[in-house]
């Protein structure tokens, strides 16, 4: 019995992965036989370096990864990450050479990609090794070296960067709200500010989350619809005055004390409170209760993270009365901070994923 040999084409459409957004396509260290060819999507090149990690690049569709292990027999020098949903075509080593000449798409890409990196990379890694790294205090209080990928200085590019969008580029929906191509912010956060796409694509996704944007696919483009510049606006005054104090003026408040904050802000009813009104008591134990059950998990009130909340100037007291708990919060300071200081925490939390990760 024979068979007739399997198309290139027939090879590709059954080799096809499909990767999810934050999916890792390979790891630095292990060994493969195996690269791949990005049939849409982009993906995040990068290289653990204690206590973090350093960015090398991203890759487009229509651009191959893996190569050098694949090449050369080597563990990965680096890690892959999906910044979107992404389609991969799987190149076993087994079939490279039946299939080189039938191929020429992708190879052409191959020799493209293996030329650049090999000008570029060793460079690269040597310029970005100190540059995702800063010293901030632990919650024991101790300064620590640690990674961030997207930095105050970074926060405060893309932000302004976004603005800048908004403002010369953006057009009017049907509904009120403004739109922008995310193209106009990719130019501005990647030529003018000279931050990576995959920055400005983490950058974007955690506004989107926060309800400053709402990112739309429309045909073949992706808009941005702008929700809250507003926000973004004063996040950007809160974050250079904070980046300008000393560090023990800046407000002192970690995951723990922001904690709290969501609890009232969500539930207390603190953010509707009106103008005049001077002081503004939480029920504390109902606050954590409600938020609890939307967590489906129990949330400890905590002694500890409240004094920060006292701190940094939003609360006057706590009252203690047998097992009841209240606060006396100050409305105006609470409802001007709030919003800047959850968006803050948001960043710190992609930080500490991408750290952890």
């Amino acid at each position: 019995m024979s068979y007739e040999p399997i198309s290139p084409e027939a090879f590709l459409l059954s080799n096809i992965k499909h990767l999810k957004k934050g999916e890792i396509l390979v790891k630095e260290g292990e060994t493969s036989n195996s690269m791949y060819w990005v049939q849409s999507g982009t993906l995040r090149l990068y290289k653990k370096k204690a206590p973090g990690f350093i960015e090398l690049g991203v890759v487009h569709s229509g651009e191959v990864v893996g190569e050098m292990s694949f090449l050369d027999n080597a563990p990965r020098s680096a890690s892959v990450e999906a910044l979107q949903p992404c389609d991969i075509v799987e190149i076993p080593r087994g079939k490279f050479e039946e299939f080189i000449n039938a191929q020429p798409s992708w190879m052409k890409a191959l020799v493209q990609t293996l030329v650049t990196r090999l000008r570029s990379t060793s460079n690269r890694v040597k310029e970005l090794e100190t540059s995702s790294t800063v010293y901030a205090k632990n919650e024991e209080g101790r300064t620590t070296k640690q990674h961030e990928f997207l930095s105050t200085a970074d926060l405060l590019k893309l932000s302004t960067g976004l603005l800048v969008a908004g403002s010369r580029n953006a057009e009017l929906s049907a509904d009120g709200t403004k739109r922008v191509k995310a193209a106009w912010f990719q130019f501005y956060a990647g030529q003018v500010f000279t931050m990576q796409l995959a920055k400005v694509q983490v950058f974007t996704d955690v506004l989107n989350e926060a309800g400053v944007i709402k990112i739309e696919k429309i045909a073949d483009a992706v808009e941005l619809r702008l929700l809250d510049l507003d926000r973004l606006e004063k996040f950007i005054y809160f974050a250079q005055e904070e980046n300008a104090k000393l560090e023990e003026k800046q407000l002192p408040l970690t995951a723990k004390g922001m904690a709290i904050l969501d609890a009232v802000a969500e539930f207390s009813g603190i953010m509707q409170a009106g103008p005049g009104e001077q002081s503004f008591i939480a029920n504390m134990d109902d606050c954590f209760a409600k938020a609890a059950a939307k967590k489906g998990d129990k949330i400890p009130f905590d002694y500890g993270a409240f004094e920060e909340v006292e701190k940094a100037g939003l609360s006057k007291e706590m009252r203690v009365e047998g097992m009841d708990k209240t606060a006396v919060f100050l409305p105006a300071r609470f409802q001007k901070l709030y919003p800047v200081l959850a968006l803050r925490q948001r960043f710190r939390d992609m930080n500490a994923h991408k750290r952890d990760g």
